[in-house]
C-alpha cells in the first residue's frame, strides 16, 4: 500500500512540477507535421503556427480526435513553448472535453490547415505573422 501511496505522490509532484515549465510536449500526425514543416522556416515557428491557428479556428466546429488510440502514426516527440495563458487555456479545453492537449492541438491544426489549403488570404497572413515575429540577423 506504502508504494502505491508513493508512486500517487510522485505523480503529483510532477504535475505540479510541470505547471512550472514553459514547455509541453506534443505528438503530431506524419502528414501534419509535414505540412506544418512546409510554412516554417525557422525554430519557433510551430509554436506560432499553433497560436495562430488557434485565434483563427471557432473552437465549436473542431472536431476532436483522439491521436494515441486512433492508430495514427505519430511523428517524434517535439518540445511547444506556447506561452502559460495558451497553456492553460489548452489544458482547461482538454479537460473540458476529457482528452489531452496533444488531441486538440493536433485537432485545432488540422481543423486550421483545412481552412489554410483553400484560402490564399489566410496563407498570406499567416506567412506575414510568421515573418513579423522573426529577428534580422545579418549573416
Amino acid at each position: 500500500m506504502t508504494v502505491k501511496k508513493k508512486t500517487r505522490t510522485a505523480i503529483k509532484k510532477v504535475k505540479d512540477k510541470a505547471d512550472d515549465k514553459p514547455g509541453m510536449t506534443l505528438r503530431l500526425p506524419i502528414d501534419l507535421r509535414d505540412a506544418i514543416t512546409e510554412e516554417s522556416r525557422v525554430k519557433g515557428d510551430l509554436a506560432r503556427i499553433v497560436l495562430f491557428a488557434l485565434s483563427q479556428v471557432d473552437r465549436e466546429k473542431v472536431k476532436i480526435q483522439q491521436t494515441r488510440k486512433a492508430g495514427l502514426e505519430l511523428s517524434n516527440p517535439q518540445l511547444l513553448h506556447v506561452g502559460p495563458e495558451a497553456r492553460v487555456a489548452l489544458r482547461e479545453w482538454a479537460e473540458s472535453e476529457g482528452v489531452s492537449i496533444n488531441a486538440i492541438v493536433v485537432s485545432v491544426l488540422e481543423e486550421f490547415f483545412k481552412h489554410l489549403k483553400k484560402s490564399k488570404a489566410l496563407q498570406k497572413e499567416l506567412r506575414l505573422e510568421l515573418r513579423a515575429h522573426r529577428s534580422f540577423s545579418p549573416q
